[in-house]
């Protein structure tokens, strides 16, 4: 039924559009009348941004994508920290953008499962030939679900995730190497707190915040199951080893070695700790310190020159103490989808297209030559620090190169120099995160090809749960820690855990038969 949905839109946005011009087969398509297209952008808060709907960015796009097309462009705002709260309100009210995004599976599932969004392979084959490309075959199939193109996915990049950082100068004070196992890891946050090598008042040796699920370098470090088949479809907290991840942090908590209002802080006091001297060390993307922005290290620096923080390499495999594996990201980024409700949904493939085009990402990510970067020997763009209404909102403007994680170049090669130079007075530092970031990768995310309806249902109140429940046994007394664990996870799978993972399992062996 959906298959033929998509043939019907095609066979009416046929008689809806007409060639721009003459200018032959690559002009584009031009609509008799102009019509609205609603992009979603993401708003990350970030002080002293332009507005993220309507600044020089949205002007330019309007320009040459819109005004071409008659196309009038309107960008619509998505808290970042709001993202799957805001787009099920959006969704269930009829007002979420012609594209919209989600970095959650689950969530696109859910909506296909109840007819909510737009099959898309017939209007790709027609309109987005330079997005298929693009992508290319393997990473369009994450957008597979029941056979149809339901979501168009972004490429990474770069597939690096977390870092766990220390103060190098702490450590130096200190005459301290930087560690290279979970005991030394151990051993540096007990002498950051008896010995204060900063002199701070509210010293934490350690920063966290609420959510503890993201510190799988570490986590993973005590796991002896990382079979694919386990990693995919079994839930982590029920992963052989993971007994002792929990034992670790609560071990950390009850010695005073972490934040001890971590659970209260959704807000991220814990990197302001960091930026205001106060911490030794905190857990973030892998490269979060050095960023222009929220600028954690530039703001250290300003009131301490000679501090640094570097990303560390310390949490040894109990399957194999040679190894440090580091969680990846799968290839694919973001889901771009189209609600079922947009009026012109091949408006849409128009203008992933578009954006798929190396020259539009290099303009979005790069600027003019000599108002936004200089290009270096080698032809390498290296970003200014531009402070007027022209400047970026995100890195590499990532809000609106919605089919690219990452800064994108015809010549692969050039993509970790250019990175590095994104990072202004940090680029040096840049590489060497980098490759820690990336010893022994771990990929832990799986694409299913079918929609997991138990998944979709249970997705957003089990990811919450397991937050509360690594949180309260985190924070148990040391004797009650285990039982409280144990306990909850119990609850867990009875409340829809156990659901989910039979489902992945099936899924799962029927895609390996």
């Amino acid at each position: 039924m959906r298959r033929i949905l998509s043939l019907a839109l095609c066979a009416m946005v046929c008689f809806a559009l007409i060639p721009a011009g003459l200018a032959g087969e690559d002009a584009p398509y031009r609509y008799d009348s102009p019509i609205t297209l609603k992009v979603a952008v993401f708003d990350r808060g970030v002080t002293g941004q332009t507005p993220v709907d309507d600044n020089w960015w949205t002007d330019w796009i309007q320009k040459e994508f819109g005004d071409p097309r008659k196309i009038n462009l309107k960008f619509i705002q998505i808290p970042r920290s709001e993202e799957i709260d805001k787009l099920n309100v959006l969704m269930a009210s009829g007002d979420a953008a012609d594209i919209h995004f989600t970095y959650t599976e689950s969530v696109i599932t859910n909506f296909v499962q109840q007819g909510g969004v737009v099959e898309l392979t017939d209007l790709i084959d027609q309109y987005g030939q330079g997005l298929k490309a693009y992508l290319g075959e393997d990473l369009l199939k994450f957008g597979i679900f029941e056979g149809g193109q339901y979501a168009v996915p972004a490429k990474r990049v770069v597939l690096a995730t977390q870092g766990f950082f220390l103060r190098k100068d702490w450590l130096d004070k200190l005459g301290l190497p930087e560690p290279t196992t979970k005991e030394e890891f151990y051993n540096t946050l007990v002498a950051f707190r008896d010995s204060n090598p900063g002199g701070v008042e509210g010293l934490v040796p350690y920063a966290f915040n609420y959510d503890l699920t993201t510190h799988n370098h570490l986590m993973l470090s005590f796991i002896s199951s990382l079979d694919e088949k386990t990693l995919a479809t079994v839930p982590d907290i029920m992963w052989e080893g993971y007994d002792d991840y929990v034992l670790f942090l609560n071990k950390l908590y009850n010695e005073g070695l972490v934040s001890t209002d971590f659970a209260l802080d959704n807000n991220e006091t814990h990197t302001k700790a960091v930026a205001a001297g106060q911490a030794g060390g905190y857990t973030y993307n892998y490269d979060h310190p050095i960023r222009v922005s929220p600028g954690i290290l530039g703001a250290l620096n300003a009131f301490e020159p000679e501090a640094d923080l570097v990303s560390i390499n310390a949490f040894e495999s109990v399957t194999d103490p040679t190894k440090y594996y580091h969680a990846m990201y799968a290839p694919n980024g973001i889901f771009n989808f189209v609600p079922m409700y947009a009026k012109n949904p091949e408006a849409s493939v128009m203008y992933l297209d578009w954006i798929s085009d190396l020259d539009t990402l290099y303009f979005l990510q790069n600027g003019e030559e000599g108002r936004h970067h200089e290009l270096d020997e080698a032809g390498v763009p290296i970003l200014l620090d531009v402070t007027d209404e022209t400047k970026f909102n995100s890195m590499q403007n990532i809000d609106y190169t919605l089919l690219t994680n990452g800064q994108e170049f015809s010549d692969p090669s050039l993509r970790i120099k250019a990175q590095s130079y994104s990072y202004q007075n940090y680029a040096d530092k840049f590489e060497a995160m980098y490759d820690v970031a990336n010893i022994d990768p771990l990929v832990t995310n799986f694409h299913f090809d079918v929609i997991l309806a138990a998944d979709a249902q249970y997705n957003t109140s089990l990811t919450a749960f397991r937050r509360e429940l690594l949180t309260k046994a985190t924070m148990a007394k040391p004797e009650d820690c285990l039982e409280t664990f144990h306990q909850l996870r119990e609850q867990y799978m009875r409340d829809g855990g156990q659901a989910v993972m039979e489902e992945k399992i099936a899924a799962w062996d029927n895609m390996h038969k």
